[in-house]
């Protein structure tokens, strides 16, 4: 027999604003604490009644069901759509915002951007930004590997968008996404047309994308060609009918592409790199393939086949951290998942990151083992149970060129350099729109060339 919506445990309801506000602030402070302590607490299926019905879940069968077999019951929610206070303000009504036909409209434009081949053909730029951005940095010292990451993702996802060098708007990009998820991790009961602090920043996070998007947009329309840039896709996409997307759709979808294309990939390397410090075993073993199968040279797309170990490294990084550490859905109709009753009009979150940690599901859970994903074992993981990337007919469009990335950048660095936390060095997770280091993540670079492999060993010694 069902559970009643009524019936689903949960933690008990603030009984007036004020504790409303405290409990919102903790959530928000430490939302991954959080959302562990209410699962441990109440199960696999956790109700809450913060500012309108919200469920949690982290049980591979309800997360299946809700993004693949009944997802057509199912739309992005309000944290996505809201035009207000959700991230629709700033990215507007592109693929990761918007809903039932005109989101199947415009994910059948996008999609071909991504097509297999036309993926690959950006490899090349792929190695050469991760070389530039090598060629600056010292033999040895300390770097915010984050604020690197971040440069050369934006670098790339900036080159493949729009063909153009982006590097004088890093700042005003990287500013931009800060404030987003600043914005969209802050509980406030303000209006928006109060000009706060966070408001007005806010604000000028959208002025400045709009301004560098629509920027390129105009650039674009000078020559009208095909120039091999995924904007060249956009503009040149035709619906059923015939009819091309209007400018504002370019821009939301261009936006869209811009900050979710290169944060992703940029902190699924910059957990990668702290759990290869942690782990110096993998590292040698990383760093043994690597330097077999590429012998000095930079990595092309044709050696990814033969680096499968490196694959294995991001893919267990990806399961301990997910950037994308969360989805979230909105019923659009009564229906039952699992033996939960949900009632329309409730927001679903469901928890990635403790689906991806949960000890039902993966053996030793919290250890860093890239061997969980050789081929060998591929029987041994419930297939349901990773979702790096979501699933279901709104996975990320991006996934392909997020993992192509991933792998020739790692292959790139480890091949040069040794990554290494400082010793006692806390690094604390910020849950936001994706999952980042709270306040960059410094750590020591040295030059591999410079040191033997056993030297290598000890420089990469755990915390």
């Amino acid at each position: 027999m069902a559970i009643p919506f009524n019936n689903i445990p949960g933690p008990e309801n603030p009984d007036n604003l004020f504790k409303t506000f405290q409990t919102m602030q903790k959530w928000t402070s430490d939302t991954i604490g959080s959302v562990e302590e209410a699962f441990e607490a109440y199960g696999d299926v956790v109700r809450l009644s913060l500012g309108g019905d919200m469920v949690l879940m982290r049980h591979p069968e309800h997360l299946h069901e809700v993004m693949v077999t009944k997802a057509k019951a199912f739309n992005k929610g309000f944290e996505y759509t809201d035009e207000k206070r959700g991230l629709a303000r700033f990215v507007g009504n592109g693929i990761l915002t918007s809903n039932g036909d005109f989101w199947r409209k415009q994910r059948k434009q996008v999609a071909p951007a991504f097509h297999t081949q036309r993926i690959t053909a950006y490899a090349e730029a792929m190695v050469q930004a991760g070389d530039e951005m090598l060629n600056r940095w010292p033999d040895q010292g300390v770097l915010d590997i984050s604020h690197e990451m971040m440069t050369v993702t934006l670098k790339i996802i900036a080159g493949t968008l729009f063909q153009q060098d982006l590097s004088s708007d890093v700042d005003r990009i990287d500013q931009a996404m800060d404030d987003i998820n600043a914005y969209n991790g802050k509980f406030s009961i303000l209006p928006t047309w109060m000009p706060t602090p966070m408001e007005r920043r806010a604000r000028r996070a959208k002025q400045d994308l709009d301004e560098i998007v629509y920027q390129q947009i105009e650039a674009w329309r000078r020559h009208g060609k095909d120039n091999g840039s995924l904007l060249s896709m956009l503009m040149l996409a035709e619906d059923d009918e015939g009819n091309h997307m209007r400018d504002e759709q370019v821009r939301d979808e261009a936006v869209t592409l811009l900050l979710a294309g290169h944060e992703t990939t940029a902190n699924a390397l910059n957990w990668t790199f702290m759990l290869l410090s942690q782990n110096p075993d993998v590292a040698a073993k990383l760093h043994e393939e690597i330097d077999s199968v590429l012998q000095g040279r930079l990595p092309s797309l044709a050696d990814l086949r033969n680096l499968p170990y490196t694959e294995m490294v991001i893919k267990e990084g990806m399961r301990l951290y997910p950037p994308a550490w969360s989805v979230g859905r909105l019923a659009m109709e009564d229906l039952q998942i699992g033996d939960y009753e949900i009632k329309a009009g409730t927001g679903v979150n469901m928890s990635i990151v403790h689906m991806h940690r949960d000890p039902r599901w993966w053996e030793d859970a919290m250890a860093f083992r890239p061997e969980r994903f050789a081929p060998e074992n591929a029987d041994k993981i419930n297939k349901y149970a990773y979702m790096p990337f979501g699933g279901g007919p709104r996975v990320c469009v991006g996934n392909s060129f997020a993992q192509l990335e991933a792998h020739l950048l790692l292959a790139t660095i480890a091949q040069r350099y040794t990554l290494s936390l400082r010793p006692g060095q806390v690094v604390t997770p910020e849950a936001r729109i994706t999952m980042f280091p709270r306040g960059g993540l410094p750590m020591q670079v040295q030059r591999r060339e410079a040191i033997s492999h056993h030297e290598a060993r000890a420089v990469a010694q755990p915390v």
